[in-house]
């Protein structure tokens, strides 16, 4: 089984770097082949100076990373998005990213999965429940069975909070072991 986590974060490692490199860890003992993206080491550039190429059926000009990201997206069996809540809303880089994939043929509609998993911390940003909300919305564009749908509210534990650390907690790391074994267990059925 092949397992994809992408971390959608600005930070090279915080979080959801944490989170991620946890539940590809988890998968790796259990026999999984893994794969972390994150989205720190490529180039994702939002639209911009085209003249809708992407609306005519044309290649996209800007030449970049999102489609070989996309494209490990879909063809991964196993998919885990963890995604942080910035000013209420998901990253620059998630709406960038999503955005051009309109460029992009639509996704195959198959039987892989996708859990996600979206922190945010609603007494911190206004607006933080639209996270979860546009996250839902895109998953159901990828086409993938959903196996879970996690928001965790990074600040909501003594040691986690949006520095880093969150994976120290034990109540985290029992949610994501939750979300490991059930997104395993549908994926291998």
């Amino acid at each position: 089984m092949k397992a994809l986590a992408v971390v959608v974060s600005a930070r090279k490692q915080g979080n959801c770097f944490d989170i991620a490199s946890y539940i590809l860890d988890q998968l790796k003992e259990k026999g999984a082949i893994t794969e972390l993206v994150n989205f720190w080491d490529y180039q994702i550039t939002p639209c911009q100076h085209c003249e809708y190429e992407c609306l005519q059926k044309q290649l996209c000009p800007i030449e970049d990373d999102v489609e070989a990201i996309w494209r490990k997206v879909w063809e991964t069996e196993l998919l885990f998005l963890i995604i942080p809540n910035y000013g209420g809303m998901p990253p620059a880089l998630w709406l960038a990213f999503s955005q051009r994939s309109q460029s992009l043929k639509e996704p195959p509609q198959d039987k892989s999965f996708v859990s996600a998993i979206v922190l945010a911390s609603p007494h911190l940003s206004s607006g933080a429940q639209w996270t979860p909300s546009v996250i839902s919305d895109e998953i159901k564009w990828l086409g993938k069975k959903v196996a879970c749908f996690e928001v965790i509210n990074n600040n909501g534990y003594e040691l986690g909070n949006s520095y880093g650390g969150l994976i120290k907690e034990i109540e985290v790391k029992r949610r994501l072991d939750f979300i490991i074994d059930r997104s395993l267990k549908l994926a291998t059925q």
